[in-house]
């Protein structure tokens, strides 16, 4: 059985993906295996792979295109590591990530381990972000709130087995339907803050579109779902700070952000405020949100009480 198992899920990433396979290969730490899952691309990506690589801890699985969320429950299966680590296949990694993880992973028998990232654009232009913005050390459920995809993020596999999690399908927000979860279910954990992930910033990705995207719509459901697996595994109550910052963050600022520039989003908008109002009437006393700045403040509020007008006015302006 290795330590980790790395999975990549694998789709149209020609132009990445050496770069990608690169810094999994290199790194420091060998005692890994490498799960590529083909989730049915259609350039040479796996091409490449096949013909650079002479490296037994490789294991590429064929299978057709049906989205990265079926893809990652796909190499959750077959990964025999101790732990998972999620990789893009158009990202990269530090060669020591792996081995910095693991080993503070087994100091204290972790669940998680987190590490912040980098927003690369190109070689000269890469920024540190945190994964965490409101981490507290005294208040391990904080983690909940860390960026919701499953990268940067050192998982022990037995939280998906024995609880039976799997990547929510056929959803465009699979991530926030499921790793907040994972985060709760965690008995332990520990945040490294040192950016140890590159996080590659192209227009081509699901979230940077010039058009307006139905898909978007899919956060409404992918957080009721999440709501649902949180009453199902006893964590609402406990959880119930991290969950409605979970919706301001998600719902109330971040979809409306990208609701309002479009003439087909603007009917998400009221329907933000019906759910916020439903599923967390109270949102304002949040702790989580009380830490953020002014401006986030006033654009949820604007976005609250649908002053659309307003708000399409100040962005003009800015």
């Amino acid at each position: 059985m290795s330590k980790v198992s790395v999975i990549i899920p694998v789709y149209g990433v020609e132009d990445y993906i050496i770069k990608c396979m690169d810094s999994i290969v290199n790194q420091t730490m060998r005692d890994i295996e490498i799960i590529v899952v083909n989730d049915g691309t259609k350039d040479k990506s796996i091409e490449l792979i096949e013909k650079k690589y002479q490296d037994n801890r490789i294991k590429i699985y064929n299978k057709k295109n049906e989205g990265v969320a079926k893809a990652r429950n796909f190499g959750i299966k077959k990964a025999k590591g101790q732990y998972l680590f999620f990789v893009d296949s158009d990202d990269f990694i530090k060669n020591n990530t792996i081995e910095i993880l693991y080993n503070k992973a087994i100091e204290q028998n972790y669940d998680i381990v987190l590490c912040d990232y980098y927003k690369y654009y190109n070689k000269k232009k890469y920024y540190h972000f945190s994964l965490i913005e409101h981490y507290k050390e005294n208040n391990p459920l904080s983690i909940i709130t860390a960026m919701p995809g499953p990268v940067c993020k050192l998982i022990k596999r037995n939280l998906f087995i024995e609880n039976n999690i799997t990547f929510l399908e056929n959803n465009s927000f699979e991530d926030n339907a499921i790793m907040p979860l994972v985060c709760g279910l965690a008995k332990s954990n520990f945040y490294i803050k040192q950016p140890l992930y590159y996080y590659r910033q192209r227009n081509g990705s699901s979230l940077n579109k010039e058009c307006y995207d139905k898909r978007w719509e899919d956060i409404f459901e992918s957080l009721s779902y999440l709501v649902n697996k949180f009453k199902e595994y006893g964590l609402y109550n406990k959880c119930y700070s991290e969950l409605e910052y979970i919706y301001i963050e998600y719902l109330l600022h971040a979809s409306n952000l990208r609701f309002i520039d479009y003439k087909e989003g603007l009917k998400n908008i009221k329907k933000v405020s019906k759910v916020i109002k439903k599923e967390f009437p109270r949102w304002r006393n949040n702790k989580y949100y009380k830490e953020e700045n002014i401006k986030y403040k006033i654009m949820c509020n604007l976005f609250y009480y649908q002053k659309i007008n307003l708000i399409i006015f100040i962005r003009r302006k800015k």
